[in-house]
């Protein structure tokens, strides 16, 4: 019997590479809470086409999404959420009345051109027919159907071959990274495993999520074979039975940026002496986000691009609005943003500010021809770090009428609006993050024979542009920025934002050269209040640059048995930005005891994974802050803040004898002692709780007259 593929998903181009991603490196999320799963899905083209007439999938791709939630959840409700918050993702599902939410068809736009709908030939599908990007229509041939797109990913199947379903091995969350299927070709056809996938009996409605799950789909081998006249009946059979394969590991980077119209400038204040005609003259293309993509009329045939490093925004937008302005020599453009900007010791590396420009960089080989979409970033090759921008002089008011102004920058630094995919060197849908700033030390790197990916990989998520601190001004917060161009010159302005500090789940990089410079501190921030940080870690030393990644963790299924009551868990992760060596540091980490910790820290203990067990860690506690000190820490991995809270012993009667109740301490051996002079003392009962739930002890046997006990905790 087939098994019925039902329900999940989430965002991310990807593909087979030597490294796994984890949680933290992905960046499309849907969903709000602590809790994170991800959904893995694979287009890939099946062994045999029996029982189908569904084209191929147009390429094999592998695409990633993330979930946050907070309780319970199914893996039929991240589906739902995240297909109904990614535009170009699109399903056909079907409700079984056991199993529930089924699918059997997952379409991907690639390149965000057509519509996204189906036909089988005789029934259309359209876009206003699907429901939140989700269609339910019995009467469609789904193995017959086929994207009215023809450039989309698409598979659908039910008889023919279908979407196989998967989660990650022992169904009980826990993952950091993404599942690996291993080096077998195909999965185990006697455990129906492959790797650190197993094929997922439940369906997707009854499939409750943990943290660190993962669900993954790929396309089957083939349909189940009928025909037993058919010359390739027995290859078909043994592709259903045995060739079936889990997906591949993606790899993809950085958390998602949810766009917030405060983060940026929303009113325009004054203007005088702009470009005098257009698209160049509006002052309103500064407003709101930087340029994602523009309108390129130069480009052969004239072409819609996207923002990167060597194709600075230009023109208009593919919808025809404008996207930059120009200030001519004396005139100034002055801008209200969405929210007051406050200088934050928790922002990256100081930087409150961010500019954005058109500009780009000048020196680049290797292109292939006219630079576009086309342009193989991973061959393109900078000859230099020389850019062409426009000079600058920036300066920011609490009141619009009271200014400071900072030195004059000679160019404004390049940005990037989507993330390459190096693996598969194409573009992907995932948009970098302008509120986060690139680490100051880009600025005056040597790029000279790097390729364009590699410089982008040390981007780390952001979208580029020119930061500002505030900590020279004096001023606690701004909200009016003015910008105005160099001494007989001009300059040209695409956005200015705001910078957020960054939450867990996202990643940094810290080089040598920072810490040089007096950078030394990196932080976190609660994903749902960023105005509590969670993880801080102070650098000393620094052997390279070094990409520095961190997770909440809320399941420690797939850890030893962890002691005490977790009142704060993290997992910390370092690794060269630009290679695979491990990276030589020692630092200072800071890691918040809990939202509900209120205790001065003497009751907390603090534990660090160590491959296959835990090893307590000295600390000291701030209690401003709610945050354990760990010192001279040389290596990252999961930690875990505990509360001991000391067991009180109680007495009642019990039948020949007394029991004695006490509140344990969680995965600790609890020691029952009984003394009859209060020195010496011998023991009676053991007892090691795997939780917190009251325990009962009896001394079934106790000596004549009086005694005294006591409960002894082996706290490691």
């Amino acid at each position: 019997m087939k098994k019925i593929s039902l329900l999940a998903l989430a965002s991310l181009f990807v593909s087979p590479h030597l490294h796994a991603i984890s949680l933290d490196d992905i960046q499309l999320w849907t969903g709000t809470g602590t809790n994170r799963a991800a959904v893995v899905v694979d287009w890939n083209t099946p062994e045999f086409f029996n029982l189908t007439t569904v084209p191929a999938p147009v390429t094999d791709k592998t695409l990633v999404w993330g979930y946050r939630f907070n309780g319970t959840a199914t893996a039929a409700q991240m589906f739902n959420a995240v297909v109904a918050a990614n535009p170009r993702l699109y399903a056909v599902e079907y409700v079984d009345p056991k199993y529930g939410v089924g699918i059997q068809g997952i379409g991907f736009n690639l390149d965000g051109t057509g519509i996204a709908g189906v036909t089988d030939g005789t029934i259309t599908d359209s876009p206003n027919i699907f429901t939140n990007g989700v269609l339910i229509d019995g009467n469609l041939n789904v193995d017959g159907a086929r994207s009215l797109n023809s450039g989309d990913l698409f598979w659908s199947g039910f008889d023919g071959p279908y979407w196989q379903l998967w989660n990650e091995l022992g169904d009980s969350g826990g993952f950091c990274n993404s599942p690996n299927r291993g080096s077998s070709e195909f999965w185990d056809p006697d455990f129906y495993t492959q790797g650190q996938w197993a094929s997922a009996y439940a369906g997707l409605s009854g499939l409750l999520l943990t943290n660190g799950s993962w669900i993954g789909f790929s396309i089957s081998a083939a349909g189940y074979p009928t025909d037993t006249n058919d010359p390739d009946y027995d290859a078909e059979m043994n592709a259903f039975n045995n060739d079936e394969q889990a997906p591949p590991s993606p790899d993809g980077t950085y958390v998602a940026y949810v766009s917030n119209t405060n983060d940026f400038a929303v009113q325009i204040v004054s203007t005088n002496n702009l470009y005098p005609s257009s698209p160049y003259n509006n002052p309103a293309a500064v407003l709101n986000r930087p340029t994602l993509q523009f309108y390129d009329p130069f480009d052969g045939s004239a072409v819609t691009d996207r923002v990167s490093v060597i194709d600075d925004p230009f023109n208009v937008t593919p919808a025809g609005a404008d996207v930059i302005t120009e200030v001519k020599t004396g005139g100034q453009i002055t801008v209200k943003l969405g929210r007051k900007i406050y200088h934050s010791p928790n922002n990256p590396y100081g930087i409150d500010l961010i500019v954005y420009g058109n500009s780009f960089f000048t020196g680049v080989s290797d292109t292939g021809g006219t630079i576009s979409d086309d342009t193989d970033l991973s061959m393109a090759t900078l000859t230099s770090s020389g850019i062409f921008g426009h000079p600058a002089v920036v300066s920011v008011s609490q009141d619009g009428t009271n200014w400071y102004t900072f030195p004059a920058v000679s160019t404004l630094f390049p940005d990037n609006a989507y993330r390459w995919d190096d693996t598969n060197s194409s573009w992907t849908e995932e948009e970098m993050n302008p509120t986060k700033p690139i680490n100051p030390l880009i600025y005056t790197n040597n790029f000279a024979g790097e390729t364009v990916a590699g410089a982008l990989d040390q981007f780390t998520g952001a979208s580029g542009g020119t930061g500002f601190s505030l900590g020279a001004t004096g001023l606690p917060w701004i909200q009016y920025v003015q910008i105005q161009p160099g001494p007989g010159t001009y300059t040209v302005i695409d956005a200015i934002a705001a910078v957020n500090p960054s939450a867990v789940g996202d990643a940094l990089s810290m080089a040598p050269d920072n810490l040089a410079s007096g950078i030394t501190n990196l932080s976190f921030q609660n994903p749902g209040d960023c105005g509590q940080n969670q993880v801080s870690i102070n650098f000393n030393s620094l052997g390279d640059i070094a990409k520095i990644s961190t997770v909440g963790l809320s399941d420690f299924s797939s850890f030893a048995p962890v002691v005490g009551s977790v009142s704060g868990a993290y997992q910390i992760q370092s690794r060269s930005l630009t290679g695979t060596n491990r990276v030589s540091f020692s630092a200072t980490l800071g890691l918040r005891a809990g939202s509900t910790y209120a205790g001065d820290g003497s009751d907390l203990r603090v534990y660090q994974w160590c491959g296959d067990h835990w090893i307590s860690q000295p600390f000291a506690f701030n209690a401003a802050n709610n945050q354990v000190l760990v010192s001279s820490v040389t290596n990252f991995s999961a930690f875990v803040i505990s509360q001991i809270k000391p067991p009180a012993l109680n007495i009642r009667a019990a039948a020949n004898s007394f029991a004695f109740q006490f509140a344990p301490v969680a995965n600790c051996q609890h020691i029952l002692e009984r003394s009859s002079d209060l020195l010496h003392w011998t023991p009676v009962l053991t007892n090691t709780p795997d939780g917190s739930q009251p325990v009962s002890l009896q001394d079934t046997n106790p000596p004549p007259g009086k005694s005294f006990y006591r409960v002894r905790v082996n706290i490691p």
